[in-house]
């Protein structure tokens, strides 16, 4: 099936929790991660997830090198810093003929590879 349903009917269907513009994606043993949606360019939807705080950025011994690092171990999600000082994940998709499967394979690529690198730079789930 072709997502030409809603993406918010689609993640409720998949049992995520939707919020505005955002999906809420919860791993077994508790630990979430907010995943968002921006659909600000025509044809494509970008998803993106926090992957630390700017709190968490500024305690970082080189925090280029360690995003650069794990961008070269994470095939689908990139790493870059926002202008809120924070590092997020990021994948861009293409919208025209995106299934509702590729949809929420993307939506929990996102909200994994977030999750596993707050985790490592962290220890701790902020949640």
């Amino acid at each position: 099936q072709h997502m030409n349903a809603d993406w918010r009917q689609l993640a409720r269907s998949a049992g995520h929790a939707v919020r505005d513009d955002s999906i809420e994606v919860a791993f077994d043993g508790g630990r979430r991660q907010v995943v968002h949606i921006d659909e600000s360019n025509e044809g494509s939807h970008r998803l993106w997830s926090v992957a630390a705080q700017p709190a968490v950025v500024r305690e970082l011994r080189e925090p280029r090198l360690q995003m650069w690092r794990r961008n070269r171990v994470t095939e689908l999600v990139g790493f870059r810093l926002d202008k809120r000082g924070r590092i997020i994940g990021e994948v861009l998709l293409p919208s025209p003929g995106l299934t509702a499967n590729e949809w929420e394979l993307y939506i929990r690529a996102v909200a994994r590879a977030c999750d596993r690198f707050e985790y490592l730079l962290t220890g701790q789930d902020p949640m």
